[in-house]
């Protein structure tokens, strides 16, 4: 007890007020997705955009994503400070999804997204390096699932909420979608602008009570990591970005289906997100790990037999383990094995890491899609994703500063 009291210290010795505008700044940077990821594809096939060219627009704004964040995270590290980054990122973010509704090109969507997906990028990266700031690394996993699982309840919130209140009708409807990025993506930017003036942001000078053992500083071991994480992103949202078109086309779901569809996963998210982070610092981050790796290519190969919009929500929801696992966990194994002063480029890192795999999966994916068709989209996907959870077996070992000197099968 005595050792659970003083890893979450650091965290629980703030103002009452500072923790909650935390844990609200993470419901609404997440949340934010909960409005995006849902409806974009759809809009832009509104729109008149094909399938190859949505995902040339998400590839190509996941691609500049690995110039961009990693350039953000250096500065904010430079800076020692998030907090002026954040508001430009959620400002700047507004204004470009505010500005969807009145463009129809592929080069505008594309401008458009480029500013507004990587705005939403460096809020989301930014929540792992302020808790990671505010906790002890032996306690890291848990701090960080605590909060963070306050984003996975606002995807849920806003993703339900805009499916209620859209109009009925086919998915694939500009006019139907428009006010998610008119109004609510914009208000929800805001609303993140206002509450980064009040959120913690500790200085890599100040020292965190109780901390467990340094980072390991091996740049190989983190490199190894992120190889495995590369190949699972590439894998999971190549395929999960189009999803929504699948949806649509395939399985002839409505707006609100769509909503539901995404609600489903996050919801068995929210359950996996709070028992996690405690897991992991009691037994190890790779375990964990391992088990959303095996679990993300038995799930893409189930979507294939799927015969309706709600067969496919039901696989939806292992996303829940797949992304309440990693999610949490791989912020936690970067917060692990970066120096101090260093964490917001290695997260950024991670997040540059994310965003080529996703520009690479939707390129691949649109070309099969537009080759092949779905079935064969999925299957290809679950074997890259196969591959990445035998790289993670093979090459990652145990991160946790505390239980590094175990000896790992497969490593």
């Amino acid at each position: 007890m005595a050792a659970e009291s003083a890893e979450r210290a650091p965290l629980e010795s703030l103002p009452w007020w500072r923790r909650l505008a935390l844990a609200a700044t993470l419901f609404l940077v997440t949340g934010v997705y909960g409005l995006i990821q849902p409806y974009l594809a759809p809009f832009l096939l509104g729109s008149g955009l094909d399938r190859f060219q949505i995902n040339l627009i998400g590839g190509l704004s996941s691609l500049l994503a690995v110039a961009i964040q990693p350039a953000f995270g250096k500065l904010s590290d430079k800076l020692d400070a998030r907090r002026p980054l954040m508001v430009v990122a959620a400002v700047s973010g507004a204004l470009a999804y505010h500005a969807f509704p009145q463009v129809r090109g592929t080069l505008g969507f594309l401008a458009l997204t480029v500013v507004g997906a990587n705005g939403i990028q460096y809020l989301n990266t930014t929540g792992g390096v302020l808790i990671g700031r505010l906790a002890t690394r032996s306690g890291s996993g848990s701090a960080y699932a605590r909060y963070r699982v306050w984003g996975s309840v606002g995807y849920v919130a806003l993703t339900l909420l805009a499916g209620r209140l859209l109009p009925e009708g086919a998915a694939a409807s500009r006019e139907g979608i428009a006010p998610v990025f008119a109004v609510g993506v914009p208000a929800v930017l805001v609303g993140i602008a206002l509450l980064s003036l009040a959120i913690p942001d500790r200085k890599a000078t100040v020292a965190t009570a109780g901390s467990a053992p340094a980072a390991s500083g091996d740049p190989a071991h983190l490199n190894r990591f992120l190889l495995a994480y590369f190949l699972y992103q590439l894998a999971l949202y190549g395929a999960s970005a189009n999803l929504p078109l699948y949806l649509a086309e395939v399985l002839h779901a409505t707006k609100r289906d769509l909503g539901t569809f995404f609600a489903a996963g996050v919801v068995c998210e929210v359950l996996v997100m709070t028992q996690v982070g405690r897991w992991t610092d009691r037994h190890g981050r790779k375990p964990a790990l391992m088990l959303a790796f095996l679990l993300m290519p038995i799930r893409l190969l189930c979507y294939i037999p799927a015969r309706g919009a709600w067969a496919a929500t039901a696989v939806q929801a292992l996303h829940g383990i797949n992304f309440g696992i990693v999610g949490a966990v791989a912020v936690t194994v970067v917060n692990d094995l970066a120096e101090e002063k260093s964490r917001g480029a290695a997260q950024s890192r991670l997040a540059a890491t994310g965003g080529l795999a996703l520009a690479l999966g939707q390129w691949v994916c649109g070309a099969i899609l537009r080759i092949s068709g779905f079935p064969a989209m999925f299957a290809s996907m679950s074997a890259v994703g196969a591959l990445g959870a035998l790289l993670l077996w093979r090459g990652f070992a145990e991160s946790h500063p505390e239980l590094r000197a175990r000896p790992h099968d497969g490593t």
